[in-house]
């Protein structure tokens, strides 16, 4: 049987998961093998100070071994069920059928956006952190395997915010305003963030496109969070 788009995404995520995983346990490992190694002959079990250091460094290798097979878990979980890596549900449907409604839209083509927040030099996969506009839902997949989806009619604007904010590092990022929330998508670089939003912008339209995407965007992101309504207020007098 063929493997929907969300199965395929989830199964890929899994294997990279796993063998990101075992590197870093590898390589915990090896650490505290080679610093025991090397402090063996300073080692005195029956001090004080030693036993807690020992006991300190059990427990940290426990949770870590412990982090391991959780994350190991959900997403074997996930590739055994494509439609458990969906986030962010609206309600009106459910799980299952939000994946069949994605599932069935790539299949048949419905694919309106497909861009990785990073380019890559031909000739090279893309991988990585993923926006992808279908019919119905906008989807965000992640390095880990999420699939954050977001049906396009809950979505009230997106743009390229790039620039610094207070004493912040440079950042460019797209900011998605929902009917819930606000969503963000970090990127590396801004022309490519800008023809990400510019490409969206196709299809869900640019209401504050008379305004500068950077200023206002901090504006709005303030103006959503304290007072919903003005933020309401404001969006459908542009939107008309």
């Amino acid at each position: 049987m063929e493997q929907g788009f969300l199965e395929r995404e989830a199964k890929q995520a899994n294997r990279k998961n796993k063998k990101m995983i075992l590197i870093l346990l590898l390589v915990v490992v090896s650490l505290l093998a080679f610093i025991g190694f090397m402090v063996r002959e300073e080692i005195d079990l029956s001090d004080y100070r030693t036993q807690k250091i020992v006991i300190c460094a059990a427990v940290l290798v426990g949770l870590m071994l412990v982090s391991a097979v959780l994350m190991l878990f959900l997403s074997g979980r996930a590739a055994a069920d494509g439609s458990k890596s969906l986030g962010f549900l609206f309600p009106g449907r459910t799980r299952e059928e939000v994946a069949a409604i994605i599932d069935r839209e790539v299949a048949e083509g419905q694919i309106l956006v497909d861009e990785y927040t990073a380019e890559f030099p031909k000739g090279k996969t893309p991988r990585g952190e993923r926006v992808m506009l279908l019919s119905s839902y906008l989807l965000y997949c992640n390095s880990l395997g999420q699939i954050l989806a977001i049906p396009r009619e809950k979505i009230y604007w997106i743009c390229a915010q790039a620039g610094r904010r207070g004493r912040s590092p440079f950042i460019v990022r797209l900011l998605i305003f929902t009917e819930k929330k606000t969503f963000y998508v970090e990127g590396a670089d801004v022309a490519h963030m800008q023809k990400i939003a510019d490409k969206l912008y196709e299809y869900i339209p640019n209401v504050f496109a008379a305004y500068d995407p950077f200023v206002l965007s901090y504006e709005l992101e303030t103006l959503f969070d304290k007072d919903r309504a003005a933020f309401m207020q404001f969006y459908e007098k542009e939107k008309g």
